[in-house]
């Protein structure tokens, strides 16, 4: 059966599904990532919201393969997926109620985690925190697969979140 757990940070708000429970120590990192992300979300989303909401799904390899298949027509499983229900936010391109920004969906495999956590030399939760990462600055915007001034604007800030995340470990 499916869980649903929500967590609030500054004016992030994050609906974390899966099958299995949120880990203490997973937990605690997204929280801190909430936190960085809030703290930077003007200089990366190019505007003050009062909230933002996100939604995390965790699904097994198997299924964000038939995900990865279907959307952006690659049969493979893949780390992580981002579907922003925003046209692209820190172009300007978005739809806000009242001040209340939804981001979108972000899809982890777990399967795929595990395995990049190995190559890496991380733990699964750093891993995993990692792709989540990647999945918001997606959501907000940022394709690295647009063009190499992207990749690089993109890994640049991804490279920021993460070194000051590991500043506070």
């Amino acid at each position: 059966m499916e869980k649903e757990i929500n967590l609030s940070v500054n004016n992030i708000n994050l609906n974390y599904f899966a099958e299995s429970e949120l880990g203490e120590r997973l937990e605690s990192l997204l929280r801190k990532s909430l936190k960085v992300f809030s703290s930077k979300s003007e200089v990366i989303l190019k505007e003050k919201f009062e909230s933002l909401e996100v939604n995390l799904n965790v699904i097994d390899d198997e299924e964000i393969q038939k995900i990865n298949a279907e959307y952006r027509g690659k049969d493979k499983a893949t780390d992580v997926l981002s579907f922003p229900l925003q046209e692209n936010v820190r172009r300007g391109e978005f739809d806000q109620f009242e001040g209340h920004l939804e981001l979108g969906d972000i899809f982890i495999a777990t399967g795929v985690c595990e395995k990049q956590a190995l190559e890496n030399n991380l733990t699964f939760d750093e891993e995993f925190v990692h792709l989540f990462v990647h999945g918001l600055l997606h959501l907000s915007g940022y394709d690295h697969e647009e063009s190499e001034e992207e990749e690089k604007i993109m890994g640049q800030l991804e490279s920021e979140i993460m070194d000051e995340l590991a500043g506070q470990s």
